[in-house]
């Protein structure tokens, strides 16, 4: 077969480096290219170095891309925290606050985090959950509205197997404009939290099933009305 002659066979037909896809453009006779590939070890090296490197940034950038798009919302986000006895006690003996992983209100949206603590925190401490919303820097702030003003609902879910019988805590407010919490946030500063240090006690905790499989479940809702900005 000729074409297979050339192809693959043939000593003086001119073929592409192995190295082609990384970058190399060299061709030459077929039975020249074991000398060039011998020759050229510290170039073949490099573009390797540099193809792998914008193979990462790439890789990078869609994981970002893949971030973004698992993280944006309707304006509800609900957060399942699990192990929650294990994670009570550590609460309990050191204040640990939970801060769920950050999410959007929108495409784009305001970005924000929820926190608690299991044990309750400030007048809640010892006796209470206490839970409160983040407001961190995000990619669309230049375009959004500032301060922050869209209502804000918490709510525990009670997860009664019958949908009929469920009893879920709710508790909302309104952002007062002129708290520094609602501002802009600046990237070099902590984000502060704001919500509810007695959003619900532990002995309320411990009725119907608001605890089940050892696992509680929160919701936050971000009211929907003016809540992103189309650039």
């Amino acid at each position: 077969d000729l074409d297979l002659h050339v192809t693959e066979l043939c000593p003086s037909a001119t073929i592409s480096c192995s190295f082609r896809d990384a970058g190399c453009k060299h061709k030459c006779p077929r039975f020249s290219m074991e000398k060039h590939t011998a020759e050229n070890v510290q170039h073949h090296l490099k573009l390797m170095c540099d193809l792998s490197k914008t193979q990462q940034t790439q890789i990078t950038q869609l994981c970002n891309a893949l971030y973004s798009l698992t993280h944006i919302t309707d304006g509800e986000f609900i957060w399942k925290i699990s192990n929650y006895k294990q994670k009570f006690l550590e609460s309990a003996y050191k204040s640990v606050e939970l801060v769920s992983e950050p999410f959007y209100t929108a495409r784009y949206g305001y970005k924000m985090a929820a926190s608690v603590f299991l044990n309750g925190n400030g007048a809640g401490e010892g006796k209470y959950l206490s839970v409160y919303i983040k407001i961190l820097p995000g990619e669309y702030d230049n375009i959004l509205e500032w301060p922050f003003i869209l209502p804000i609902s918490f709510s525990i879910y009670d997860q009664n197997i019958d949908y009929d019988l469920r009893a879920n805590i709710t508790e909302s407010f309104v952002p007062d404009p002129t708290w520094k919490h609602f501002q802009k946030p600046v990237k070099d500063t902590g984000a502060l939290g704001f919500g509810y240090p007695k959003f619900v006690s532990h002995e309320i905790l411990k009725t119907r099933d608001y605890i089940k499989d050892d696992s509680i479940i929160i919701k936050v809702k971000v009211d929907s009305y003016r809540n992103c900005t189309s650039p």
